[in-house]
């Protein structure tokens, strides 16, 4: 069969894989001496191109068939704290030859090997994007790579009573690269005056939208159905989806948000969205009284790992956020708090269905990386709090732990991160109550009016709230939405894992993508593997039906409950009609509502 593809920028050639996954690509080995189920892949697609501090625009057409054989080059970035931890594992492919260049707007096709491509089936299409705080991420890691999920996916299974063979959950699933850091998300009065729409920031939540409106163009030729698109992503990716929600562009039907909601990070004006923007400029020599045009000059004319150094070294805190746009603008989508326009129902009518939840163990990584698993740096961190704030945290996370701290005092520590109550206060914090808050308004009849002066409890000026954010969504009917948490490790990890990090945040990944190699000498009946069936399969029904599992009770806020993933793939629903009684609000002192989190996540690469 040939795997050579018309997009509408120029042809791709792919190839057939049917070999068990390497560091490298497959793509000049012979797929008859493979062992494995056969994936078409096509790796590297350009899909948009950009240049530095500016919006994605259409890739230079071509006519010859592109070899897309090996993952396209990576965006420049920090390290990632979590592949750092997984990387010396048996079994994890660190794919450290894939270079890193700003022209790195790629996207990656997998199709099952079975479909042939000019048959009429089109089937259900999956779109990842990748999380990493804004900060760092890329599609080429074995942790996003869906190949043996796919495999998985093509074999018959059992109902779960035996009685009959299940039919095979066939998807395709596209990954891609988007900006992140400085070059993805740096934001300024410059920029903003610089640009003909008064637009800046938000490159790589821009790259996003571009390539979903490639799988939007392309995706049909692959054998995949535009009108089936689920959208997924987790920390950083989910966030984003959250406020794709309201693009007001047809791009997905569907979506799943892997720990990540619309208030786990920021989204704020342009003068406040890139901290270090002063500071690098600083570092690069630029005098205080250049103008405009000479700071961006500076900028970008900068080496992009000079460029990269420098924010490293600046980034903290409140580094990266999304950038509010200005309402005059006529292409302006992100103009005031997403989490308000969900309560007005302004979320985009075709998304209907919506997968939102979260790990056991959250904040664990967060609190070893912050060091706050000691008394004295417990203390500290609480004093971020006003008093009353601190107090209900102390008596929720010390006295009212289970089990609870002797005397409602924090432990001298340190302590093993996963126990740590400063890694409970932080996965609350920027995870646990944004998801639900999240799935809390999605799932409910949106308010009817909003006067201005109550449009939006965040800290931003009058000017930015008050002026009519875009409404065509306006009175969207409450979407069905299914709540998770996943309460099984990967046991592999936590073999290999020198501390105690528990059902950590980003454990889902292997588990979701069917990272097998972590842990194939357990065979299909390890608990691992049936821990990846269990979210992998419901994640692939929920493409495919828009319903992730039948026993799945969807959530409501009049009786809510999630689905607990539990070790060797059991899974139980659970209510929850304790839970909002027992939420703290949790914001530092002297920060709006909407401002949970913003100094909390990026104090880390994850």
């Amino acid at each position: 069969m040939s795997l050579c593809v018309e997009t509408a920028h120029g042809p791709v050639r792919g190839f057939t894989d049917s070999h068990k996954l390497a560091r490298e690509s497959s793509a000049r080995l012979d797929p008859s001496a493979g062992d494995r189920l056969a994936v078409h892949k096509w790796l590297g697609i350009p899909y948009a191109r950009a240049d530095r501090f500016k919006r994605p625009r259409d890739p230079q057409p071509w006519t010859e068939p592109k070899e897309c054989f090996e993952f396209g080059s990576a965006f420049p970035q920090p390290p990632s704290m979590t592949e750092n931890l997984l990387a010396k594992m048996p079994g994890y492919l660190l794919r450290d030859h894939i270079p890193v260049s700003e022209d790195s707007h790629s996207l990656n096709v997998f199709v099952p090997g079975d479909l042939s491509l000019d048959e009429a089936e089109k089937l259900p299409v999956l779109v990842w994007i990748y999380g990493g705080a804004l900060n760092n991420g890329s599609s080429e890691r074995y942790l996003h790579d869906p190949t043996e999920w796919i495999r998985d996916g093509m074999q018959p299974r059992s109902s779960a009573d035996d009685s009959q063979q299940e039919e095979p959950q066939r998807c395709i699933v596209v990954t891609g690269n988007y900006r992140t850091d400085i070059f993805g998300f740096c934001a300024s009065e410059d920029l903003a005056a610089e640009d003909p729409e008064g637009l800046c920031g938000n490159y790589g939540l821009y790259d996003c939208v571009k390539m979903l409106e490639w799988a939007q163009t392309n995706i049909a030729q692959f054998g995949g159905d535009p009108d089936r698109v689920t959208v997924f992503g987790q920390s950083a990716g989910a966030f984003l989806i959250s406020h794709l929600l309201v693009s007001g562009k047809k791009l997905f039907q569907r979506a799943i948000c892997m720990s990540g909601a619309a208030n786990t990070m920021m989204l704020r004006p342009a003068d406040k969205a890139y901290t270090a923007y002063s500071t690098i400029l600083e570092a690069l020599g630029v005098a205080p009284t250049a103008s405009p045009s000479e700071r961006l000059s500076a900028l970008r004319s900068a080496p992009t790992d000079s460029l990269l150094q420098l924010h490293m070294a600046a980034h903290s805190f409140t580094g990266l956020s999304l950038t509010l746009e200005p309402t005059s603008s006529r292409s302006a989508i992100w103009t005031r708090d997403t989490m308000t326009r969900f309560k007005r129902g302004e979320r985009d009518p075709w998304v209907r269905q919506v997968v939102i939840g979260t790990t056991e163990d959250e904040g664990s990584t967060f609190a070893m990386g912050m060091g706050i698993v000691s008394r004295p740096a417990w203390s500290a961190f609480l004093a971020r709090f006003d008093e009353p704030t601190r107090s209900r945290i102390e008596k929720k996370y010390l006295e009212e732990a289970n089990p609870p701290y002797p005397g409602g005092k924090h432990p001298e520590g340190p302590l093993p991160p996963r126990v740590a109550p400063g890694a409970k206060l932080i996965a609350d914090m920027i995870f646990v109550n944004p998801v639900w808050d999240q799935a809390s308004v999605l799932a409910s009849v949106p308010a009817s009016s909003l006067s201005s002066s109550s449009s939006s409890s965040s800290s931003l000026s009058s000017e930015t709230t008050s002026a009519a954010a875009p409404t065509s969504t306006a009175g969207t009917e409450p979407a069905r939405v299914w709540l998770y948490r996943v309460r099984t490790p990967v046991r592999a990890i936590e073999r290999a894992a020198p501390v105690d990090f528990g059902v950590f945040h980003a454990v889902d990944l292997p588990l979701v993508f069917n990272a097998k190699s972590l842990w194939e000498g357990e065979g299909d009946e390890g608990e691992d593997a049936k821990a990846a069936k269990a979210i992998g399969r419901r994640w692939m029904r929920f493409a495919i039906h828009g319903d992730p599992d039948p026993e799945w009770k969807p959530f409501s806020r009049d009786s809510p409950s999630w689905l607990a993933f539990s070790p060797n793939g059991h899974t139980a629903n659970e209510d929850l009609s304790g839970f909002e009684a027992q939420k703290l609000e949790l914001y530092f002192a002297g920060h709006g509502k909407d401002e949970s989190g913003e100094e909390v996540l990026g104090e880390t690469n994850e």
